[in-house]
């Protein structure tokens, strides 16, 4: 892996103050610098490299095409997007690497609510949104808005599929809703319109914990949104009070946790299966450029032992990446019992790029620009990996608007459903669907999936 490192850090410096001056001279006259950047970090580590006619090593004759080349896009944002595999949904850029750090730590502007959007019935462009919970002590939480929550305008306009961005996630200070309801499958405004103020917030990425006493068994129950290094103490805290109770079962709910570090899941299974520390947790496969660089990566040893045979999973469309990475590195070593709708369906993951210069420790100080591209697929350690249509769930269950319960309450119809199988009463085998279920609702993902590696420095 360090061999991976210098080899991406040597092309990253390509067309930086320290290198060949020819190009360097002709980039930096253009105004190239963050461009230059942005092909040849995607040269060499996309993972569909192959897959992009734009990225072929032998694109170019000689520097001035090269040049030419990156003249033609409007800003690095332009060049990234060309230069992505058509079926890649997940690879981004940022013009400000201080944005991904803070996403990366659960920090962003936000009022409290989390929601999902979906599109109105009958229609391809009304959309509304329905909240899927608040997080205490917050300004949605002191307005009481609230799990199920349903809201057609904001800011006194209807959302759509081409103004929600906008109207969501612009940042500002604060925004509107119009609150409706939904009768007869048709949405009616109840006339309530709240305010909603926006401030930097943490995400504590553990939403609910607790130990529910079912047909007499203590049964674990944690509802994880997030796999976020910073906050991994908070992992094993509740994981310690798991087996302090000697918990006899584990319900692990993920429905709307989109991944995060790989790091965090590789914890997150050793808390889990600590009988299984040190096997093998994941397979990260590179491209063909890195292709002798591929990588087995173990379950953590967390000093902690369960005793479980089996963990259940609850999920939706929303369960994403790292997530999906758990589900499936645990399955060779405990019965998985999955219940929900199928997960999103990404089994590749990313590697923060930034353009290092000065000894490969100092970011390049002429600019603030990062990429998130896709550099691996995620396997298992029987190799299988083949889940970009979404993990399938043994006991189907997709979430509907008009019954979502209260999360971490055991009528909740999928913890309800969990428990069922625990107590015997319902019969996971009987339940088994074919491949193609779908959600009850098509939502619009707007948490994009992330699995996020980050290769080791070198010293």
């Amino acid at each position: 892996m360090k061999k991976i490192l210098l080899l991406i850090i040597s092309i990253l410096l390509i067309g930086c103050k320290d290198d060949q001056d020819d190009n360097i001279n002709v980039l930096q006259t253009e105004n190239l610098e963050i461009e230059d950047f942005v092909y040849k970090a995607m040269n060499f580590v996309y993972y569909w490299q192959k897959e992009v006619p734009n990225l072929a090593d032998d694109k170019f004759n000689n520097d001035k095409e090269y040049t030419t080349f990156l003249q033609s896009f409007k800003d690095p944002t332009d060049l990234f997007k060309n230069l992505t595999f058509s079926g890649d949904k997940y690879s981004r850029i940022f013009d400000d690497y201080d944005e991904f750090e803070r996403l990366s730590q659960a920090i962003s502007l936000s009022n409290g609510m989390n929601f999902g959007l979906i599109f109105v019935s009958g229609s391809n462009t009304n959309i509304f949104g329905y909240v899927k919970y608040v997080l205490p002590n917050t300004d949605a939480a002191q307005k009481g808005i609230k799990r199920g929550d349903i809201f057609t305008h904001v800011n006194g306009t209807q959302l759509t599929i081409n103004n929600y961005r906008e109207l969501l996630f612009s940042n500002k200070t604060s925004y509107t809703i119009d609150l409706a309801t939904i009768n007869n499958n048709q949405l009616q405004p109840t006339g309530t319109t709240v305010t909603l103020t926006n401030t930097e917030l943490t995400e504590r990425q553990i939403h609910i914990s607790k130990t529910i006493t079912h047909d007499g068994k203590k049964v674990g129950y944690v509802m994880y949104n997030g796999f976020t290094t910073s906050q991994e103490d908070d992992l094993k805290n509740v994981f310690a009070d798991f087996a302090s109770q000697q918990i006899d079962e584990l319900i692990l709910d993920l429905r709307y946790n989109p991944g995060g570090r790989v790091r965090t899941a590789q914890l997150l299974a050793g808390l889990i299966a600590g009988e299984q520390a040190g096997k093998v947790f994941g397979k990260m496969v590179f491209n063909n450029k890195l292709a002798s660089e591929n990588t087995e990566i173990n379950i953590l040893n967390a000093n902690l032992n369960l005793g479980l045979s089996r963990v259940f999973f609850l999920t939706t469309q929303n369960s994403a990446s790292a997530s999906e990475m758990l589900i499936n590195g645990l399955k060779p070593y405990l019965t998985t019992i999955q219940i929900g709708d199928k997960t999103e369906g990404k089994n590749v993951g990313s590697t923060p790029i930034y353009d290092f210069i000065d000894n490969k420790e100092t970011k390049n100080p002429n600019h603030k620009w990062m990429l998130l591209p896709i550099t691996f697929k995620i396997l298992n350690s029987e190799d299988f990996g083949d889940y970009s249509e979404g993990l399938q769930p043994n006991v189907p269950l997709s979430e509907v608007l008009s019954n979502l319960g209260v999360l971490g309450e055991p009528n909740e119809p999928l913890l309800e459903k969990a428990l069922g199988v625990i107590s015997g009463q319902v019969n996971v085998s009987s339940s088994l669907k074919p491949n193609g279920m779908t959600s009850s609702f098509n939502e619009i993902l707007v948490k994009k999936g992330r699995a996020i590696y980050e290769l080791p420095k070198t010293n």
